[in-house]
């Protein structure tokens, strides 16, 4: 892994948390296998099917659009320090409004159960406070059972169920 080129990075025990930028994003949708070489990673993040590929054509436009607030909603890669792999992906989905924003997250199934999450979660949350959010919420699909539990672990607190389940934290309490 070059960690030295992965600009805004956040490091944690196992994993290495770093942003999809213009440029590198660019990259990554027009030529992977030179992405992967040029940060020495190898993606086995979430499936990159249509959707996803969709995603990330619109996320290169938006971070353009708004190239001074792109890392509240950029995607931050997850990587194992292990392996170099790139095993998912965490995001605030928007600018944060009087201090607030949500959170999101993905990871190749093949990784789940082995903390990671929680671990990237963790990491994130503190990057947030560092950027001033107060308070994150996320939502959770009602039988999606392991990322609530990353959530309670991570100090969320069930808010309210509408089709998802509502869950909030509250940055200033550690």
């Amino acid at each position: 892994m070059n960690i030295d080129r992965m600009t805004c990075r956040i490091e944690t025990e196992r994993l290495v948390l770093f942003p999809y930028t213009q440029e590198n994003l660019h990259l990554f949708n027009t030529d992977l296998p030179a992405f992967e070489q040029y940060y020495d990673v190898t993606y086995r993040g979430e499936e990159l099917d249509h959707l996803l590929a969709s995603f990330l054509v619109r996320l290169e436009q938006e971070i353009a659009a708004d190239p001074a607030h792109y890392l509240f909603f950029t995607e931050f890669l997850i990587v194992r320090r292990d392996n170099s792999h790139v095993i998912g992906s965490i995001d605030y989905k928007y600018v944060p409004l009087d201090g607030v924003s949500e959170v999101g997250y993905g990871m190749n199934p093949h990784y789940e159960g082995y903390g990671y999450m929680t671990e990237a979660l963790h990491a994130f949350l503190d990057f947030g406070r560092s950027l001033g959010l107060r308070t994150v919420r996320a939502d959770t699909e009602v039988k999606n059972i392991k990322s609530q539990n990353v959530l309670k672990r991570c100090g969320f607190r069930f808010l309210y169920e509408d089709k998802n389940l509502w869950w909030e934290k509250d940055l200033s309490i550690l």
